[in-house]
């Protein structure tokens, strides 16, 4: 005799028209690590440890941090679930002694990295740091680099100079180049020669660059620069309307990169810098962490995050700009009074208003329709992605009416975005009152699949969203309640999850099937 098991493997293949894979646990999350160009960032770890005493952030930058066991030290232990998909990128430097600062030498310093740069060439040295780096899980290593070449060397042509470095790093294996400031951090010319440079003589270095908004078309990666984390979102999201409307020149990768923002970086299709790190609570000296206050999102408390953000990148990655981008005309405007020690610019006593677009979407699709019962609305962003995944986001607002009275939060609405073709799966991220994804085809008979980008099994929701003819709506409750299943204890971020829409057949059309259970 068939078993229950055949039996009831035919049934659902013949109402639900769903493959055989299916039927078994599935991760909706690849398992292997992504190619987004992603990284962490060393600065305000080195800020902490510190206590961002002035002048001294950059004594901090030293092989001991990075690899010891110490108290604030063990940097490579950040992020064991997503390092692999991490450049880990060493900030501000690594390259000079802890007395001369002569930045723009773009060599592995023997003070700060006695045990890898004290014998051997120079590409050795290089290597030798890169494969330890590698072996504790990341990417692989990347640098801060000073936008000039060191005084030490003014007796060589730029050329010459970047040419010999950029082919010590390809051979190294070092993965990314963060141009920062320096003589040249203004000048667009210098800045696409250094990147010209870099596809020759180190093609798989991402070379970023920032400052310039003109850049955006040629270089690897743009990176939106440095913000205060309570009035990040209206900042970034208004730096990254600067970009996206750009064209990618040919063979460019052109991807903007949206720093210590995961969830915008999920939703817009941006890189991630991250800046946050795993020291919770006061800093050493037992001020306040201005970098990471512990108001509004308190970020630092928010890993879980930037782990969903960059896993979803396995999913949906980065992609250049197109100049195919929705921008709303109607902004939102942040209001916040900074207190002591929240922000590092900002000081106690000052208002800050920000603005930025209310709706953004790229690839193609429409603008969201976002209705709030009273209010004002969150911030919602979406993508369609050249690989056909789609993704939205509402984010949250800082609102003060007086300087007791501050507040920031997701306000509910009931969003609307119309999806097109049925073709991806969807990344949801943030909280909602309902979202309805309206498509171009019937979704009678699909059975709907999500789980925690975190977690590593969908499971079936189906009967616990709405279908009616092309529209799908999902409940708020039940994105929060699945997309911070895997939450971590104590984490504040945001819900994010996935979802696949599967299976062709309506089930209304299905043969009938008799239903006959028998013992093996």
């Amino acid at each position: 005799m068939k078993s229950l098991s055949v039996y009831l493997t035919a049934i659902i293949l013949a109402l639900g028209g769903t493959a055989q894979s299916e039927l078994k646990a599935e991760n909706l999350i690849p398992s292997t690590p992504g190619k987004a160009p992603d990284y962490f960032c060393t600065w305000n770890v080195q800020g902490y440890v510190l206590s961002y005493a002035k002048g001294k952030l950059r004594n901090a930058m030293t092989e001991s941090n990075m690899f010891g066991f110490g108290k604030y030290q063990d940097w490579l232990g950040f992020y064991p679930r997503i390092r692999s998909d991490l450049y880990f990128v060493m900030d501000d430097s690594w390259d000079v002694g802890f007395t001369n600062y002569d930045y723009g030498a773009d060599i592995l310093n023997p003070e700060r990295f006695p045990s890898f740069a004290t014998s051997g060439t120079e590409p050795e040295k290089l290597k030798k740091l890169n494969d330890a780096v590698q072996a504790k899980g990341w990417r692989a290593v990347g640098g801060w680099i000073c936008a000039n070449k060191a005084n030490a060397y003014t007796n060589m042509n730029d050329q010459a100079f970047y040419a010999e470095r950029l082919q010590w790093m390809n051979t190294a294996g070092w993965g990314y180049w963060k141009i920062d400031w320096g003589k040249h951090s203004k000048d667009a010319n210098w800045r696409r020669q250094l990147t010209e440079w870099g596809h020759q003589y180190a093609p798989n270095l991402e070379v970023e660059q920032a400052m310039i908004w003109s850049c955006v078309p040629f270089a690897d990666a743009f990176r939106t620069y440095d913000v205060e984390v309570i009035t990040s979102i209206p900042v970034t999201l208004s730096r990254v309307c600067k970009g996206l409307p750009q064209i990618a020149e040919p063979n460019a990768k052109a991807i903007i990169n949206c720093e210590d923002e995961p969830v915008i970086g999920a939703a817009l299709g941006c890189a991630i810098g991250i800046m946050r790190h795993s020291y919770v609570g006061n800093l050493p000296n037992g001020q306040q962490d201005e970098a990471f206050p512990p108001v509004t999102r308190d970020v630092k408390h928010s890993l879980n995050e930037v782990e969903r953000g960059v896993l979803w990148h396995r999913v949906a990655p980065p992609f250049k700009v197109d100049g195919q981008v929705n921008i709303d005309q109607e902004k939102l405007t942040d209001t916040w009074y900074f207190q002591a020690r929240e922000g590092w610019a900002t000081k106690a006593g000052k208002w800050s208003t920000n603005s930025a677009p209310a709706r953004i979407t790229r690839g193609g699709l429409p603008l969201p329709t976002v209705k709030v019962d009273a209010g004002e609305p969150p911030f919602v962003i979406a993508s369609h992605h050249p690989n056909s995944a789609v993704t939205i986001a509402t984010l949250g607002r800082t609102i003060c009416t007086s300087p007791t009275d501050r507040k920031y939060w997701t306000p509910m609405a009931d969003i609307t975005l119309d999806v097109g073709k049925l073709t991806g799966p969807i990344g949801i991220f943030g909280y909602y009152k309902t979202l309805t994804l309206t498509f171009d085809t019937p979704l009678i008979g699909r059975t709907i699949l999500a789980q925690d980008i975190l977690d590593t099994q969908a499971k079936d929701i189906t009967a616990q969203v709405i279908i009616e003819g092309n529209t799908l709506t999902l409940p708020g409750k039940l994105i929060e309640q699945i997309g911070l299943e895997k939450a971590t204890p104590g984490d504040k971020s945001d819900p994010g999850l996935v979802i696949s829409i599967s299976g062709t057949q309506p089930r209304e059309t299905a043969p009938s099937v008799k239903i006959k259970a028998e013992k093996n």
